[in-house]
């Protein structure tokens, strides 16, 4: 695992411990035990509340979010928090697939090679060489004329 996520396991380790018995004990055991586990014990962040206007990680972060949805909130605010993330989801895809369509649009991609076989060509010089064979008659031509 990266060690920037076992620093924010670290550091999420430490905010739960911080957290009201009542919150805590909405996450499940097998999570706390994953973040324990995954922890890195070298790392010693300086967390103090209130949280706001503490440094933390942006992986910490991250997973605070998930915690805070997938455990702490009510079902209504989690459907909210769910259908927001799909939403977005949704909008990061569609960037993405309109990126793809403008740099594969097969339009272009033959416009591009096309334009750029007709830039070849008139880059190209024509030479003409002689074939090997006529190279042979010649010089043996020539050694009969100077004979």
């Amino acid at each position: 695992m990266k060690q920037e996520y076992k620093e924010a396991f670290t550091e999420i380790n430490i905010i739960i411990k911080m957290m009201p018995d009542e919150l805590a004990k909405k996450i499940p055991g097998k999570f706390k035990e994953m973040i324990e586990n995954e922890r890195d014990t070298n790392y010693m962040p300086n967390i103090q509340e209130p949280l706001e206007k503490q440094r933390l990680k942006n992986e910490t972060i991250v997973i605070l979010g998930l915690i805070y949805r997938d455990f702490l909130c009510s079902p209504e605010e989690k459907k909210k928090l769910k259908e927001k993330d799909d939403r977005e989801l949704q909008e990061v895809q569609n960037i993405m697939k309109q990126k793809i369509i403008e740099k594969y649009n097969e339009d272009d991609i033959f416009k591009t090679k096309k334009q750029n076989i007709i830039e070849e060509n008139m880059n190209m010089i024509i030479v003409q060489e002689k074939k090997w064979y006529k190279k042979i008659f010649e010089f043996i031509k020539k050694f009969f004329k100077n004979s």
